[in-house]
């Protein structure tokens, strides 16, 4: 009886140290190729990326992070500064990540956090769309000495105009879906060979948009109020170029 017991005591002992506080969240997991490698973690900002904390891998390419909740927010867990993914988590979240060390953005999955998950779908979509963006123009390349190349270079054209215009439809619906997450941050600048899918000044309406859902929910967040930011900004340079026009066009009619 006392070994049982004492065996119940340990079971509970060792539960309590895996248990997630009621105001924290987890992250683990387990990368291949990422034996005794280490991760660094890092918080998202108007400022830009703001280092967390250094994550150490064992020498079985696993790892656990426990970090206080203060609010929901962004976050990055990366490898080196060109591989990365983004996370969003929640509160008591036990996030599982997996993957290769070597190509995190590309191979990683992530399970127990819905925010997470959502932005692991829009990263998926975007592989796919890169990809085809890079057969386009190594197709271009390829074929630059081809008599017809003017021809050739405006259909492959079309092909590119098609796509951006099919990644453009993929974040709308997206954004439609998702009203009020924060992962509709990311979602509004996706770019596309290195241009933002939706400008701030001819889709200003898109970011109005994203903006009053999450100012629904997300009233005080630093993510929504930097979006506001970045709306008001822009309003007010749209403001003052309109002036700044009809005063030249005045000047040049006297």
């Amino acid at each position: 009886m006392k070994k049982i017991l004492g065996i119940i005591v340990l079971l509970l002992a060792f539960a309590g140290c895996n248990k997630i506080d009621k105001d924290s969240f987890r992250i683990s997991g387990q990368l291949n190729n990422g034996e005794s490698k280490s991760l660094y973690f890092l918080e998202m900002t108007g400022q830009g990326l703001m280092p967390i904390d250094t994550i150490e891998i064992d020498e079985k390419g696993k790892f656990s992070f426990d970090y206080k909740y203060k609010e929901p927010s962004i976050y990055v867990l990366m490898g080196n500064e060109n591989d990365y993914i983004t996370l969003i988590p929640q509160k008591q979240e036990d996030i599982i990540i997996s993957g290769s060390f070597n190509s995190l953005s590309s191979t990683y999955s992530v399970k127990n956090s819905k925010e997470s998950e959502l932005l692991h779908q829009l990263n998926q979509q975007y592989i796919k769309t890169n990809t085809v963006l890079a057969e386009i123009k190594q197709t271009l390349y390829e074929n630059k000495y081809v008599s017809n190349f003017e021809e050739f270079k405006a259909e492959l054209l079309d092909q590119y105009n098609m796509l951006e215009i099919h990644q453009k439809d993929i974040i709308r619906k997206f954004l439609k879906d998702n009203k009020g997450s924060l992962s509709c941050i990311i979602a509004l600048y996706r770019s596309f060979d290195n241009h933002y899918l939706f400008n701030l000044n001819k889709d200003l309406s898109v970011y109005e948009e994203v903006y009053a859902e999450l100012n629904k929910k997300y009233p005080n967040n630093k993510h929504t109020i930097g979006l506001k930011n970045l709306i008001d900004d822009a309003k007010t340079k749209a403001a003052q170029d309109s002036i700044s026009t009809q005063t030249k066009e005045l000047a040049n009619k006297k």
